[in-house]
């Protein structure tokens, strides 16, 4: 299609999306008559731009009713960072490798753009919305959607369990990656900002391990890299979660764009302690943990004990710190519901870190 890739959602014109559409077998002979992009809540954050596509077409009975768009934020100093990352190249390539064979249901990707030299990427995706039930991070889930969400990642954690397939994902970074490196100068950075904004929220116990745990990030990312390895998600939470969807399936994941090759208990950990208020999550805690642990077993995940999956979990609980710390500097102060995200966060994985003594496996 040349290089005429739309650089914002408000550039997407029926007559590029018709060849694009047509480009990947959409449309059927048909075309798109209009097209009417609308913002999805704060667009897809720092480095990215997320939209909902409403469209008219002619000729093309079959095809979607709306889509979403998915692109890179304009914000050049963003940009650059997420090129660093590799966060556009990353999910363009999980669309095009991985994710028609993956456990979890994905959204279906009707085209994209991938040119990394020219610096141009694109996704048009399935709109989930059109037949599913989002989750909503800021009210938490119940336990039914938990054990969903939590059963539906073990299969797809023990199916990439030791995969061969693993060493040709040379594009997927490991968790530990150098470029990963860098969170630990972020919440070095961010410590400040996020006691001054939420210091008071903070247990004695949770602002001592927060505080310590600056000089060890490095070291709790290389816990999660030795064997043994599957494709971590990276972002599992309810925000990036749609349930009981109307072909059947219970769960679907969005945003692949940080997915790694590590420990799969990290997902399980961000998951559990990010959607769970603190009472229901203590009563349920071991049970999910282990539904994790005997799905992975039973698809042939071996010499991974339930113990050894309880201490990598409470480690993992401290490193789920990391994020909600750095986010707070990159967080608008008016944006309410980011706000009440955060204090979420600080309320549910907070608890957890203290009802688990997490600090006790603070590295060295």
């Amino acid at each position: 299609m040349g290089s005429n890739v739309p650089r914002s959602p408000e550039e997407i014109t029926s007559e590029w999306l018709t060849s694009a559409l047509a480009e990947s077998g959409v449309l059927g002979g048909g075309r798109v008559t209009a097209v009417t992009p609308q913002g999805i809540g704060a667009g897809a954050g720092l480095f990215g731009q997320l939209a909902r596509l409403q469209l008219k077409y002619d000729g093309a009975p079959s095809a979607p009713p709306s889509m979403v768009v998915k692109m890179p934020t304009t914000n050049d100093g963003n940009r650059e960072i997420g090129n660093l990352f590799q966060f556009y190249e990353r999910e363009a390539r999980f669309y095009e490798e991985i994710a028609s064979s993956i456990e979890i249901r994905v959204p279906r990707c009707y085209y994209r753009v991938m040119d990394v030299a020219n610096d141009e990427h694109l996704l048009l995706l399935e709109d989930m919305s059109l037949g599913a039930t989002p989750g909503d991070e800021v009210a938490g889930c119940t336990i039914a959607q938990a054990e969903a969400a939590i059963a539906v990642l073990a299969k797809h954690h023990a199916a990439w369990w030791e995969s061969p397939k693993l060493d040709k994902l040379d594009w997927m970074p490991f968790v530990n990656a150098p470029v990963h490196q860098s969170a630990q100068n972020s919440y070095q950075q961010a410590w400040g900002p996020y006691c001054e904004f939420f210091g008071g929220a903070l247990s004695p116990y949770q602002h001592s391990a927060g505080e310590r745990m600056q000089d060890k990030i490095i070291d709790l990312l290389n816990h999660y890299e030795p064997k043994p390895r599957t494709i971590i998600h990276g972002d599992y939470r309810l925000d990036n979660l749609f349930f009981d969807h109307k072909d059947g399936s219970p769960v679907a994941a969005i945003d692949w764009q940080i997915s790694s090759r590590g420990r799969g208990i990290f997902d399980v950990a961000y998951f559990i302690i990010s959607s769970l208020e603190p009472d229901v999550r203590k009563a349920n805690e071991m049970s999910l943990l282990q539904n994790w642990h005997d799905i992975i077993v039973d698809g042939g995940a071996k010499n991974y004990s339930f113990d050894e999956a309880l201490y990598d979990y409470r480690k993992a609980i401290l490193y789920c710190n990391v994020y909600t710390v750095i986010a707070v500097g990159s967080m608008d102060a008016a944006n309410e519901r980011g706000v009440a995200l955060q204090k979420a966060w600080i309320r549910r994985r907070g608890a957890a870190m203290e009802d688990l003594d997490c600090a006790e496996c603070m590295p060295a």
